[in-house]
């Protein structure tokens, strides 16, 4: 039997970070609330899992604290105990080139040592400063990049960080909404290393943070949705219509009346709500691609591993030809979160330049990768465990143009004063990204 309207200041539809951070502030401010999530779990692609002293992270494996608040929210929610902060092994990271590893630890000194590039590809990074610049406008982060500092440089320190990041094409991603200061620096500077000489550094009164959880990223989101309580209601939204005092949100189990809606919900997913309501936007909101990204899990007997190398872990670029995105050596930079007999390594593959995954069964991807990690690493033995999960619409891309989805979005909220669209594809992919997203929009309805 379906339940009678139920009416609330303000609704929340979906329950992964950003829903829930929105719910969360939510709350604290006092306001009225409902988030609708249709899972039984809330979180999203955040997923942990815990096979006895390993956790398993098939989501975000480490969480960028630049600001201190993910580490104040975990504060809130009664985690901030169990806050593992990255171990010094993550400062030696590795970037493939002609099949071997090649050490990169991120400096400027570095970057003229390391065997990644060539010394041609050096001397060009060093002219970038006298490259002309080029027009105000949006082109792709590989265009842009290129003009700066040659193509090398973008095959292979470029590429291979975005496609880790963002499971992208840096010759699709927009640079206007990927490296926004850096497009700034080259109009008002003429070079991007003189713009960051140049250009004013805002101090922190907070130190910068890579850190997870005890019992990895869901350990977060599972405690913000313990907090909200009876503030979630798990059902499956089915339309949004407006009526004379905000929207009718109808899901399986009836309807909810609110004053406001805030909609998480992925985009393409809300671009079939409101494709009859709001055209305009629901079109654009269906054309945003997402990529597919598949995270396998290796566990093997320390015993029967020798590594030559050991750090953050590995990327590959795409003119290395194999599948293969990367590896994150997990038991490196959080010995916490695997057993002391142990070695734990995620792999990442996908993203925009495989779509094929998504057509092949799981066991063969794995079958593959698996043989380029070993063959990469020296590694010989088999894996204990190994365990995947596809998840087919990882992640947004903001690709050439996307300003426009932007600007669609904003007239919607305007023509429908209470609609608000937050989200991943709107507030940045990172969960502090999505965390204060939800925190600045809960300020402004204050």
């Amino acid at each position: 039997m379906k339940k009678q309207e139920d009416h609330v200041e303000v609704l929340v539809l979906g329950g992964g970070i950003s829903g829930l951070a929105t719910a969360w502030y939510l709350q604290k401010a006092g306001i009225s609330f409902k988030l609708i999530e249709k899972e039984a779990e809330t979180g999203g692609v955040i997923s942990s899992v815990r096979l006895k002293d390993t956790v398993l992270d098939f989501g975000p494996n480490s969480l960028r604290d630049r600001d201190g608040s993910i580490r104040k929210l975990a504060e809130e929610v009664g985690i901030s105990d169990d806050i593992i902060q990255i171990s010094e092994a993550f400062k030696t990271r590795f970037i493939v080139r002609d099949g071997k590893l090649q050490e990169l630890i991120p400096s400027p000194k570095t970057l003229f040592t390391t065997k990644v590039l060539s010394g041609k590809a050096k001397w060009r990074l060093l002219a970038e400063p006298f490259m002309g610049k080029g027009k105000a406008g949006d082109e792709s982060v590989g265009t842009f990049l290129e003009r700066r500092i040659g193509r090398e440089a973008v095959d292979y320190l470029v590429d291979p960080v975005f496609s880790g990041i963002y499971a992208g094409d840096v010759y699709r991603m927009s640079k206007n909404q990927i490296l926004p200061k850096l497009a700034q620096n080259e109009q008002q500077f003429g070079s991007l290393l003189m713009g960051a000489f140049r250009s004013e550094k805002k101090k922190s009164e907070v130190k910068p943070m890579v850190l997870t959880f005890r019992n990895g990223i869901q350990q977060l989101t599972n405690a913000m949705e313990q907090r909200l309580g009876d503030g979630i209601a798990h059902e499956s939204v089915t339309g949004i219509i407006k009526s004379n005092d905000g929207f009718e949100v109808q899901t399986n189990s009836g309807s909810w009346q609110a004053k406001q809606i805030v909609s998480c919900l992925p985009a393409y997913v809300l671009a079939d709500l409101l494709s009859e309501e709001e055209e305009d936007v629901a079109n654009q909101l269906s054309e945003i691609p997402y990529s597919p990204m598949l995270s396998t899990q290796l566990i093997f007997d320390k015993n029967d591993v020798e590594l030559s190398a050991s750090g953050f872990g590995f990327l590959i670029p795409r003119k290395e030809n194999i599948r293969l995105l990367g590896a994150i050596w997990k038991s490196s930079i959080f010995p916490e979160l695997s057993g002391e007999d142990k070695l734990h390594f995620t792999l990442m593959t996908g993203g925009a330049h495989d779509p094929q995954i998504l057509d092949e069964p799981v066991e063969k991807v794995e079958e593959q990768v698996l043989r380029e990690f070993k063959a990469l690493t020296g590694i010989e033995a088999e894996p204990e465990i190994i365990k995947s999960k596809l998840w087919e619409k990882a992640i947004p891309q903001f690709e050439v143009g996307y300003q426009s989805v932007l600007d669609k979005i904003d007239e919607a909220e305007k023509d429908n004063p209470g609609l608000h669209i937050g989200g991943n594809f709107r507030w940045g992919v990172s969960v502090p990204d999505c965390v204060a997203g939800g925190r600045e929009l809960v300020a402004s309805m204050k």
